[in-house]
């Protein structure tokens, strides 16, 4: 687990806005969703979160049983799929569905453990970074932020259109069964709102390496203080990445697994209608496939971004060593803060998961 990090560190002068609203509006939404993130608010909306997560358990599973036992009958029965009776159209729905259902089960009580039992202190070496050391301009920051709640309504558009595609079968269910429909197509946003997460705590951990090389570049004259900020400073830094692989580990290789099945599946959907679906389909399936993609790229781009953060700061120090062969002679400050960057260089997120 992530540890604790006292470092007495120069504070900066403080910004008109903290950390914590820049990240307000994610911090809101997964609130509405039921993953409260606000330690001081857990106890009124823990019992909220729980309900909503047994019931969106509940109706991802009552649905996928639902889609497979209609895709077991005959087709000239009346409760049968209204599909075609091609093989592959068949297998294509039912791996879909099976990785829907698998992406909420698994991903959705992991964010509902992690945001009880470890957020806490990953959001802690966040706030303790940020306002001891980063300069970052939150007013910007929380704008940069702001295209997050993009992806969302994306998300949110793209299951209303999928409800449309269904509504003609729709309207002949009982009121259960709409609502059960209704909840298990909506109960995917949570896990995708959970990557929008991981996203800004990522990619806020590669600024905080990007505020680390500027200082360093920035430093014409180094003495003991500035080496022993820097070491403190990159202790940190690799906590919060530590942390992030904690928190986000698990959720990021399911996630990556779901968005590799789902690009086949969605491939084989259109190759295989492709001549009975119409071009303004065809077309909003393309567009919806290009969105799945840049949120695959996004998240899986972002441990590299921050390697090539902290590789940069390894090459700062380095021109500073060169500068000032005398500093090899304090043991406490070369050699541990090259050790400290490499130990903040090798946790990178989910490179231990993709080596597994």
């Amino acid at each position: 687990m992530a540890r604790s990090i006292v470092c007495k560190v120069t504070p900066v002068a403080s910004a008109r806005r903290d950390i914590s609203w820049c990240f307000q509006p994610i911090f809101v939404w997964l609130r509405i969703l039921g993953i409260d993130l606000n330690p001081r608010n857990r106890k009124a909306i823990s019992i909220y979160g729980f309900l909503m997560l047994l019931v969106g358990t509940w109706a991802q599973f009552e649905n996928t049983s639902v889609i497979f036992w209609k895709l077991s009958l005959p087709q000239n029965d009346t409760h049968a799929l209204n599909i075609s009776t091609s093989n592959t159209n068949n297998w294509n729905i039912e791996v879909d569905f099976a990785n829907h259902f698998c992406l909420m089960v698994f991903v959705s009580p992991t964010v509902f453990y992690v945001a009880r039992n470890q957020w806490q202190l990953l959001w802690n070496l966040i706030v303790n970074f940020d306002s001891t050391y980063c300069q970052l301009d939150h007013n910007q920051l929380r704008k940069k932020l702001s295209i997050g709640v993009v992806t969302l309504l994306l998300e949110i558009s793209s299951t209303l259109y999928a409800l449309l595609v269904i509504l003609p079968d729709f309207k002949r269910e009982s009121s259960l069964r709409k609502f059960v429909t209704v909840f298990a197509f909506f109960a995917k946003i949570l896990p995708i709102s959970s990557l929008v997460w991981y996203c800004y705590v990522a990619w806020l951990s590669s600024l905080f390496y990007e505020a680390i090389q500027r200082d360093i570049d920035r430093t014409c004259e180094v003495n003991k203080e500035e080496l022993q900020r820097w070491k403190c400073s990159l202790v940190l830094a690799g906590e919060v990445v530590n942390g992030i692989n904690e928190c986000f580990g698990l959720i990021l290789l399911i996630s990556v697994t779901h968005f590799v099945v789902d690009f086949i599946v969605h491939s084989f959907y259109l190759i295989n209608n492709v001549s009975i679906t119409s071009r303004f389909r065809m077309g909003i399936a393309l567009a919806d496939m290009l969105r799945k993609l840049t949120m695959f790229w996004f998240v899986t781009c972002i441990p590299t971004e921050i390697l090539h953060k902290a590789s940069s700061v390894a090459n700062s120090l380095r021109k500073i060593n060169c500068l000032g062969m005398d500093l090899r002679n304090q043991p406490w400050t070369y050699c541990n803060l090259c050790r400290e960057y490499q130990l903040s260089a090798t946790l990178t997120l989910i490179l231990n998961y993709y080596q597994r």
